[in-house]
């Protein structure tokens, strides 16, 4: 594999640090041969920070009539996903695409119709697939370890003050209001469409499609323009009932919370603080049980990056197609309307 990285941002760092350490452990023929971004700036210091020999170039096309190339990652702004999806899809690219696929569902569709007529692998980058915590949840529902689910929930909470959102670049106009995670129009929304999909994709894994969502959208963080604090009940295919919460704030101190609780009628399947570990909680273990050892979401990169070179390298299927990505934006679509108009909304009715 012969591969790009589009975008030299935070998410891009998370992406490189997982590919390091997977060369290294599978011996795999992977060069990383460009970085391409349009802040020169960015780039230099990105390949100093992980000590590459590629070459830089502040556009795809020019990176592809001057180098061998055949897989790109591309980590940018929602907003500019559309455009570059389908240019490096043009230039017959294998891409792995951050989500959300994009800033709009009209957007996303022209993404996947330009896949569809291509011979390249695509993928959505939705790590929380690849999660073992959340992996290992789905192996105990399986199992019926805690009799007929009940409920669930999923919560995440972020400050950014001690998060990632303070240092992910600025648009053009410079300012502080415009880090681009703060803008509705460059995001396509707030937490719920970005964030929210780490927690929305696991529900969908493990108890089917949403059929309705009830959401009430906040706003407590000052710089952001779309929902900072969203809160919604999920109803699911097989009647389960889920709630989601999610919140971002300036300068909050959390407390350690579970990212994930499933309740049955024998139990309840916990994911541990910050997303590591699984336990269990039954009339044998009525002070919990720990069922896997701590793994963590930031692991799931890693096995994400491996699903995409075994797809590139020997023709696998990936674990999640890109039109299976749909779900959280769509999900996330429904939430903004029932926030609007104070009703239950379909997510399969947002088109």
């Amino acid at each position: 594999m012969k591969l790009a990285l589009i975008g030299c941002g935070r998410i891009a760092a998370i992406h490189i640090e997982s590919i390091i350490k997977y060369t290294l452990d599978s011996a795999q023929p992977i060069e990383i041969v460009a970085l391409i971004d349009t802040n020169l700036f960015n780039a230099e210091r990105f390949k100093r920070t992980y000590n590459l020999s590629c070459k830089i170039f502040s556009q795809l096309e020019e990176a592809t009539q001057d180098i061998d190339l055949d897989s790109a990652i591309i980590a940018v702004p929602h907003y500019l996903h559309e455009d570059l999806a389908r240019r490096a899809l043009n230039q017959k690219l294998n891409i792995l695409l951050e989500k959300p696929m994009a800033h709009r569902l009209d957007s996303a569709f022209r993404i996947l119709d330009c896949a569809r007529r291509s011979d390249q692998i695509f993928m959505i980058a939705e790590n929380s697939q690849y999660w073992h915590e959340i992996l290992k949840v789905k192996e105990l529902l399986l199992e019926g370890i805690i009799g007929e689910v009940v409920t669930a929930k999923a919560s995440f909470r972020q400050a950014s003050v001690s998060d990632i959102f303070d240092s992910y670049s600025v648009l053009q106009s410079g300012s502080e209001s415009k880090a681009w995670r703060y803008s509705l129009s460059a995001a396509g929304g707030g937490i719920t469409i970005d964030g929210g999909a780490h927690w929305i994709r696991p529900l969908r894994f493990w108890f089917g499609e949403v059929i309705e969502t009830f959401c009430k959208f906040s706003y407590p963080h000052p710089l952001m323009e779309g929902e900072s604090l969203s809160q919604a009940i999920f109803t699911f295919e097989n009647s389960v009932t889920a709630i989601f919460e999610g919140i971002l704030t300036e300068k909050t101190v959390f407390s350690k919370d579970s990212p994930f609780r499933i309740t049955g009628t024998l139990g309840e399947i916990v994911v541990g603080p910050e997303g590591n570990g699984v336990y269990i909680f039954d009339q044998e273990h009525p002070e919990g049980v720990q069922v896997l050892n701590e793994h963590g979401y930031i692991n799931s990169f890693y096995h994400q990056f491996h699903d995409f070179y075994s797809c590139v390298s020997a023709g696998k299927i990936p674990d999640a197609s890109a039109e299976y990505a749909l779900g959280e934006m769509k999900v996330a679509l429904a939430m903004e309307r029932s926030n609007i108009e104070g009703t239950w909304v379909a997510p399969q009715n947002i088109v």
